[in-house]
């Protein structure tokens, strides 16, 4: 770097020295060379304005003048300008390049008139804009307050000291807790799936894991083995193992099962409450078996047919023994009560049954389908009511013994030779008898009837003093009649008295397993339905709507109702139209807007680059001039210059001037893009053939023809390969006479690919500090390396990889390194191996892990 120097005496100021500003100036901004677009200084937000400041755009410093009102977002973006400043005989050229900034809403999408590209810009927000703190310090360090969401450091960091955090801390690939004494990490991770998974591991391979999946479940695993998972279903282990279980109100103590919490007679242990997924649409069964694996259990209670199944001896034992079928629906005096006892083989045929069978009666029946009924005691079987057989009074079907003995008195004794009374049976007699024939009220024969058949058919007429109630079956009563009974009404019909109330009442059944806010959207959903139904609407949605007539006057905030409707109210239209114009002396011409206001801050004055008075030099300056300095400046012209000459009087000023016109020009002298050949055309012309007018071209030039060339010279870029060299001693003279080694004789330069870094494996390798190095056949490994810094176990992991461009051994290599102690057993050792053929190096270690050690391999290929 050159420094200014001024020493006594009066010195010259050359251009090197305004070089050398120049140059330090720039170098000075060097340090940004690297950063992309940002704001140096000021340029700060306040309100719309925006203050002056530097910027550095484009790879230049530039002074921004700032902007009083802007609209964001804002753009600064680059304006590059070239002044012209008048050098000796007072010519204008290039004296400088401006590398100006400007502001405004948009940038300009044509190319720069310097450069040649689009502009470049910085976007300025409300909320933000790129600075020097983020752009160039936040580059290269760690910024205390960014204004940023986050910072990435792209390059290890390592702290010493204790790191406290006060937010959360993220990490895309995993986060570790190692400690090297025990070789055991611990390591929290999220898998490619979305699962995360926490593991502890050992030698960097996973030991025991708990994994979080993304469905919401939990799983425990050692090496690779389930031991237990949590869903939304809940907590699933293949063994679990305790003496004490509690769940709700529920114990399981040893071999019990007992209700623990409920403080009342009736806490109960249920089973099978719900069906599938706590549900019901599935029924379920209870199995109780005898623990001898049989496969028929001793009780069964069997969900979908409501029944249980007993395999074994059923015994009741209580101080009053007592077995009670109890109807869970009907009283005693319907009908529909039945219930019984049966007795049914292995294929569950019945064989007996005693109980109260039929719907059409109120009768007790005791039925044995495969053999006779015995009843047996001690003494005697007393029948307390009246006793029939095959639905007829045994009263009628016998006498008893003192009827037989009243009745048998009144009887005549046989007579012979007369009847059986004590009149004479006379053929007259039997003549009327015969005449007399049964009949039958059923079927309408003629005849008498007994009092039996009377009795029967007297039993299926309904008596009026019973009022229908003696009916064997009121539900096929009402079918016939097609009328509800007062259930099915109830059920059915909606009550006056209960106001639509039965559409939205919610019965135990359907609020059974749902909380209150449950329970509170499905009373809801039933209200909304009815409404939909009758066309109605919620109750209190009417005060909530404006009334037609009142004409927005019941609005509750009318300010806040302009708000929403973007509107003014009188008093704030009457305040803005305070000192207005009135609409007849309103304004017809253009609207000066913000685009034409920048336009016009952007026309600046400038002038023409021009020496004063006193012989100073001015540069040109970029902007609008007043007629005047243009009148002065065409004046130092040809004015018919700029506004043109006929043919004429072309000719008589080339003539004045002593200068050819074009024509005559185009006549007498070659085109320069002809490159000669109007010269050669001007020869044959004459007479001359193409080649002879070439050769006169030549001599004049004093140049070869191409075949002279050809034949004579050797080419550049063929660097002597069209030298004629036949034998070796012709090419050992040519080496001779210019200095140089015939290179069979000499050994050619030995390559060297110079100290390389070995390439690392993964993650997990650290050949900072191990290079290699070939010189021509030779290749020799040296450096440090760190024995837990491997890919893969402590036997065959990989520690270092040979880099592209360095040629791998032909047979195997080893070297071991051992440290020897009194006592055998705690001798260790490590050993590197590079095998033939292969670019790993691997690693053989046994308590010598995580030690910095020394590694050489030399080797010939």
């Amino acid at each position: 770097m050159k420094e200014y120097v001024a020493e006594t005496g009066g010195r010259y100021t050359y251009a090197d020295d305004i070089l050398n500003l120049q140059e330090l100036a720039l170098s000075m901004t060097s340090i940004f060379s690297e950063c992309t677009d940002f704001i140096i200084s000021g340029c700060i937000v306040s309100g719309n304005a925006i203050a002056s400041g530097y910027v550095w755009l484009n790879g230049k410093v530039r002074y921004f003048e700032g902007c009083p009102t802007a609209s964001f977002p804002y753009y600064i973006y680059e304006r590059n300008l070239s002044d012209t400043v008048t050098y000796a005989n007072e010519m204008n050229k290039k004296g400088r390049n401006n590398f100006l900034c400007l502001g405004g809403t948009i940038v300009p999408d044509t190319p720069d008139t310097l450069t040649g590209k689009l502009p470049h810009f910085i976007e300025i927000r409300k909320e933000y804009a790129p600075r020097f703190i983020d752009k160039f310090i936040g580059k290269y360090a760690v910024l205390v307050d960014t204004p940023f969401s986050k910072q990435t450091i792209r390059k290890d960091l390592v702290i010493t000291g204790k790191l406290g955090i006060d937010k959360t801390v993220e990490s895309q690939t995993a986060l570790t807790v190692v400690n090297p004494a025990n070789s055991y990490s611990f390591k929290g991770i999220v898998k490619v799936n979305g699962d995360a998974s926490w593991g502890a591991y050992y030698n960097g391979l996973l030991v025991n894991e708990i994994l979080l999946q993304t469905d919401g479940s939990i799983h425990f695993i050692k090496q690779g083995t389930e031991l237990a998972y949590i869903d939304t279903a809940g907590i699933f282990v293949p063994s679990v193992s305790c003496t004490s279980l509690k769940t709700g109100s529920l114990v399981i103590n040893k071999n019990s099962i007992a209700n623990y919490d409920d403080e009342k007679d009736t806490g109960a242990v249920n089973i099978n409450v719900a069906g599938y997924k706590n549900g019901n649409t599935k029924f379920r069964d209870f199995n109780v078996y005898d623990g001898k694996k049989n496969t028929l259990p001793l009780i069964q209670t069997v969900g979908k047919e409501r029944k249980v199944n007993i395999a074994g001896n059923f015994s009741v034992k209580a101080a009053d023994n007592q077995l009670a079928l109890i109807s869970s629906s009907y009283l005693k005096g319907d009908s529909e009560l039945t219930g019984s006892v049966r007795f049914k083989d292995s294929s569950e045929e019945n064989i007996a049954e005693v109980g109260y069978i039929g719907t059409d009666n109120f009768d007790f029946s005791i039925s044995n389908m495969i053999g006779n009924l015995i009843l047996n005691s001690t003494g005697s079987v007393n029948v307390q009511s009246d006793l029939q057989v095959k639905g007829t009074s045994l009263t009628k079907l016998y006498v008893s013994a003192g009827t037989f003995k009243d009745t048998l008195a009144k009887k005549v004794d046989i007579v012979l030779g007369k009847g059986l009374s004590s009149e004479d049976f006379t053929t007259e007699y039997k003549k009327k008898l015969d005449a007399i024939t049964s009949g039958n009220i059923d079927s309408g024969e003629e005849g008498y009837v007994t009092t039996a058949n009377i009795t029967e058919a007297l039993k299926k007429k309904l008596n009026i003093s019973y009022n229908l109630s003696d009916l064997n079956d009121k539900s096929i009563a009402r079918t016939n009649l097609q009328v509800f009974s007062k259930t099915e009404s109830n059920n059915r019909f909606l009550k006056t008295e209960g106001k639509l109330l039965e559409l939205v009442s919610l019965t135990a059944d359907e609020i059974n397993g749902l909380s209150a806010e449950q329970a509170a959207q499905l009373k809801d959903e039933k209200q909304a339905q009815i409404r939909l139904n009758i066309n109605a609407e919620k109750k209190g949605t009417g005060e909530l709507k404006l009334s037609k007539s009142s004409n927005l006057s019941d609005l509750s905030d009318k300010g806040v109702a302009r708000k929403n409707m973007s509107v003014y109210s009188v008093t704030e239209i009457d305040k803005l139209l305070a000192g207005k114009l009135n609409t007849d002396a309103a304004y017809t011409g253009a609207n000066f807007t913000d685009e034409m206001k920048q336009k016009l801050e952007t026309i600046k004055g400038g002038s023409f680059a021009y020496v004063d008075d006193e012989g100073t030099s001015h540069a040109e300056v970029e902007g609008f001039v007043m007629t005047s300095q243009v009148k002065k400046e065409l004046a130092k012209k040809a004015e018919r210059l700029l506004t043109g000459y006929n043919d004429s009087e072309k000719n008589s000023i080339a003539s004045n001037i002593n200068v050819y016109s074009k024509t005559e020009a185009d006549k007498k002298y070659a085109s320069v893009n002809s490159l000669f050949q109007d010269y050669i055309t001007l020869l044959v012309s004459q007479g001359k053939s193409s080649s002879d007018a070439q050769k006169v071209l030549r001599d004049k030039l004093n140049v070869l023809s191409k075949e002279d060339v050809t034949g004579h010279y050797l080419k550049k870029d063929g660097k002597l390969s069209d030298l004629s060299l036949p034998n070796a001693d012709a090419k050992k003279s040519a080496c001779q006479n210019i200095g140089a080694a015939y290179a069979p004789e000499y050994q050619t330069k030995i390559a060297d690919t110079g100290w390389k870094q070995m390439a690392n494996s993964g993650s997990g390798t650290d050949t900072r500090r191990l290079f290699v190095r070939q010189i021509g056949n030779i290749v020799c490994i040296q450096g440090v390396i760190n024995t837990a810094r491997r890919d893969g176990s402590n036997m065959g992991g990989t520690v270092a990889i040979l880099p592209n461009g360095i040629s791998t051994p032909p047979y195997g290599m080893r070297t071991t390194l051992c440290d020897w102690n009194d006592d055998a057993k705690y001798n260790r050792g490590t050993s590197f191996i590079l095998r033939g053929g292969t670019r790993n190096i691997v690693i053989y270690e046994s308590g010598w892990y995580n030690v910095d050690t020394d590694m050489n391999f030399t080797y010939m290929v």
